[in-house]
């Protein structure tokens, strides 16, 4: 009997071990919509051979209130587009009392200038309890003091801001991939 519950408690010490080891795989995992999406201007630039593409790493990646991370940023000044990846758990639906499944909206935020831009979505995917946009925005045009804000629209009145700032994180040059090539050229 004694043997049984020393095998019963191993059994289940192993399963929440296993359990914590997913959910911290899950929490690290940045590879869903980390690469540079394709968008018509993008193509169009692309073919023209003239463009450069920027990327910065993300500081901080969560947002102060912890609604919501962004990651894989990516700037083209000749386009003035922006493509952000953001990602969210689906606790914010209890926080914010939307039903699951709502659909919250994002813009950036020049601080600078207070220009705003709208965040258009390019593609959305779920992978357990967390959600992931990858979003576009256009007009976007950047000085080296400029900040910008990726902000999650929670409700009326209440938003969720994570700061990127232009000139504390300078953007580099991103070197686009033979995928990435493939892609924008249509092949």
């Amino acid at each position: 009997m004694v043997k049984i519950i020393k095998q019963i408690a191993t059994a289940i010490l192993f399963i929440i071990c296993g359990m914590f080891i997913f959910r911290c795989c899950m929490v690290a995992d940045k590879s869903i919509f980390d690469e540079l999406f394709a968008t018509d201007s993008l193509v169009t630039a692309y073919a023209d051979g003239d463009f450069a593409v920027k990327t910065v790493k993300v500081e901080k990646e969560i947002a102060d209130d912890g609604y919501f991370s962004a990651y894989a940023f990516y700037f083209i000044p000749e386009t003035g587009e922006v493509q952000v990846t953001v990602r969210w758990n689906d606790s914010v639906y209890g926080y914010t009392d939307m039903t699951e499944g709502h659909e919250y909206t994002f813009h950036l935020l020049n601080e600078a200038t207070g220009e705003t831009f709208p965040l258009t979505s390019l593609e959305a995917k779920k992978r357990a309890i967390y959600n992931y946009r990858k979003l576009s925005a256009s007009g976007v045009n950047l000085g080296d003091a400029d900040t910008l804000t990726v902000v999650m629209e929670l409700r009326d009145g209440f938003e969720s801001t994570q700061v990127v700032r232009y000139g504390e994180q300078p953007f580099e040059d991103y070197k686009l991939s033979g995928g990435d090539k493939k892609t924008l050229a249509g092949n």
